[in-house]
């Protein structure tokens, strides 16, 4: 098992170094080989322990979304060739599709993959536990890669929100996992021109944090929300004298940026309630 999870590091770390392309086709044929219970537990250990002690373990975002990534298209063909075989039958195997979602820091790739996490829930198990009621665990996972905000004990929000991601159209979830990944490596290729304003992070009204998040122009002129060392595309929405309204590019709630003249900016939600009020870096 070891020498598997060595394998697979080996081969990420040449796909990271030479932007290829993740070998979906080698990924079904090894798993279209499994052909007992038996096997298919034995892979989902594997792909639980390529988490847990290579994906935790790596700071190199490159390594980390080429692992991200397979784990998350290796979980889809599973479900898709072998279906339930193998799954919940020790544990792991229910844990995995749900720690692929939290681990995975590409908004894009969690959008692509939430049809796996309904398939869950339908199957039941260890999603209806796992980091508290479901879809308190994941809901959270989304929310924070995409605006690093908590929704934590705000229950009353999950309904329309996981409607909402529910909503959102997956024609081929490993084509589009795969998008993501293509995605993150032209984006790894512009380069930063200027820092409009930072303010420090906060995930929810009364938690300040000392990490700081930016806005910044890129080399291909268009403004990104930068931070934890990613860029999120924002897309101007509407503009008046006082302010600027943006949205992060395929953001799955309806929520934006009101970024002020002044250097004020706030996370608004789909009502324009007010989610936070970020503090300006000086």
């Amino acid at each position: 098992m070891k020498k598997n999870i060595a394998i697979l590091l080996i081969l990420v770390l040449s796909l990271s170094s030479c932007h290829s392309q993740i070998p979906i086709e080698k990924f079904r044929l090894e798993i279209e080989k499994l052909d007992t219970e038996k096997q298919i537990s034995e892979y989902w250990n594997n792909l639980h322990k390529i988490d847990q002690e290579i994906l935790v373990n790596t700071s190199d975002l490159r390594i980390a979304d080429s692992i991200s990534i397979s784990n998350m298209i290796k979980t889809a063909l599973i479900f898709d060739i072998h279906g339930t075989k193998g799954y919940n039958s020790n544990g792991l195997s229910g844990f995995l599709p749900i720690i692929n979602l939290s681990h995975n820091q590409i908004g894009e790739s969690q959008i692509a993959y939430w049809p796996i996490i309904e398939k869950c829930k339908e199957f039941g198990g260890a999603i209806e536990s796992f980091g508290g009621k479901y879809p308190a665990y994941q809901l959270e996972s989304v929310s924070l890669t995409f605006y690093n905000y908590s929704l934590f004990n705000q229950e009353e929000k999950y309904t329309v929100l996981v409607s909402k991601l529910s909503e959102t159209e997956t024609v081929d979830i490993i084509d589009e996992l795969l998008k993501s990944f293509q995605h993150q490596n032209e984006l790894r290729k512009l380069s930063e021109i200027a820092v409009l304003n930072s303010w420090y992070l906060q995930t929810s009204k009364d938690r300040i944090d000392q990490s700081e998040f930016s806005i910044v122009k890129m080399s291909d002129n268009n403004l990104y929300l930068k931070k934890y060392g990613r860029i999120q595309k924002l897309e101007l929405l509407k503009t008046n004298n006082e302010s600027k309204e943006y949205r992060i590019q395929n953001e799955p709630f309806g929520w934006d940026f009101v970024y002020g003249a002044n250097g004020s900016l706030s996370l608004i939600d789909e009502k324009d309630n007010e989610l936070i009020k970020y503090t300006l870096v000086k």
